[in-house]
């Protein structure tokens, strides 16, 4: 956990892209799992799996919380993590070795921001501090 922070502290200096969330917590509940596109989320391409395998960004460092989070060690596939239509939810979306998609929706973690003056991600609702 230490190491993923490092790598997004990283990121955002040498980049400058502000990742929006400072310490990803381990603590959070799936909620749905899902062949289908949830109506949460949106349909992630078979070229943003093969593009993320070039580049780190943030759908990627979410893709490896996604992999901690919900973890497949009988599965070869790639993750990949999006922030979801509620700004506290997070999509994540596995793709098996078949490119089946398998999308599961979950809290975001309590770290995220969502909102104007200093709100966060708390339970999956944007609150103060």
């Amino acid at each position: 956990l230490l190491l993923l922070f490092l790598l997004v502290l990283l990121i955002v200096f040498v980049t400058g892209i502000f990742l929006l969330f400072a310490v990803v917590p381990l603590v959070c509940v799936a909620e749905e799992t899902t062949l289908e596109v949830p109506s949460e989320c949106t349909r992630i391409s078979l070229q943003s799996f093969e593009a993320a395998d070039c580049q780190t960004s943030l759908i990627t460092m979410l893709g490896q919380w996604c992999r901690t989070i919900f973890p497949r060690p009988n599965q070869k596939g790639d993750w990949l993590g999006t922030v979801g239509k509620n700004p506290c939810k997070v999509c994540c979306v596995f793709r098996d070795e078949n490119n089946e998609q398998i999308y599961n929706v979950t809290n975001a973690p309590s770290s995220l921001p969502c909102g104007k003056n200093n709100k966060y991600c708390k339970s999956g609702s944007c609150t103060s501090k």
